[in-house]
């Protein structure tokens, strides 16, 4: 596995990208050494993670690994916050003329570029307990390759991926792992009831 940062100045992209919005073009300042520089820039970054502005997106990643194709499509079908998928093609005129296999464990070369956003969308979902165990495993070593990395926007990602119970301090499944037993369909389901019942 393999992660990468696909910004070459992650600090200056964001910056400038949260400038435009006051109307302020960092361009005209080409010293990056002049551009804003946190104490802690994990910390920083956790903070703009978790506040999750549209300019957090100005800064994209891309992880490249090769795992079952089970998993690799469990992985792609998470689409919250629009991650962009690549998968190694199981056609045969692109492979040598091998027929596509019906093996679902056969390992596959899968790339996806990600946000913030896209990638801790995908945790919410896929660190579930729910989660089959084989992709849940796989999303808890993408998130400990994170925490481990040397690129401050990365281990900042990896240290907000949880699974959606632990943010919200409910679970939305229709049927939960237990972890949490109020239901988050259960607290809107009873301001509805109430407010028919007026």
């Amino acid at each position: 596995m393999r992660i990468r940062l696909i910004n070459k100045n992650p600090l200056y992209d964001y910056r400038e990208a949260c400038k435009i919005t006051q109307g302020i073009d960092l361009w005209q300042d080409l010293d990056l050494n002049k551009i804003f520089k946190p104490k802690d820039e994990v910390e920083f970054w956790i903070k703009q993670i978790v506040a999750n502005h549209s300019t957090i997106r100005s800064i994209r990643f891309r992880l490249v690994d090769e795992r079952p194709k089970s998993s690799v499509m469990q992985l792609i079908r998470a689409t919250k916050g629009h991650p962009q998928p690549f998968v190694q093609s199981s056609r045969p005129d692109w492979n040598g003329g091998k027929e596509r296999s019906a093996n679902p464990y056969e390992d596959k070369l899968f790339a996806q570029d990600h946000t913030a956003e896209s990638f801790v969308e995908m945790c919410k979902q896929r660190l579930c307990v729910r989660t089959e165990e084989r992709t849940r495993k796989i999303v808890e070593e993408m998130v400990e390759a994170l925490k481990d990395s040397d690129e401050p926007f990365l281990k900042a990602v990896g240290y907000c991926c949880h699974p959606f119970c632990w943010w919200y301090k409910s679970c939305p499944e229709a049927r939960g792992c237990g972890m949490y037993n109020n239901k988050t369909t259960d607290s809107i389901i009873k301001d509805y009831r109430e407010d028919i019942c007026q």
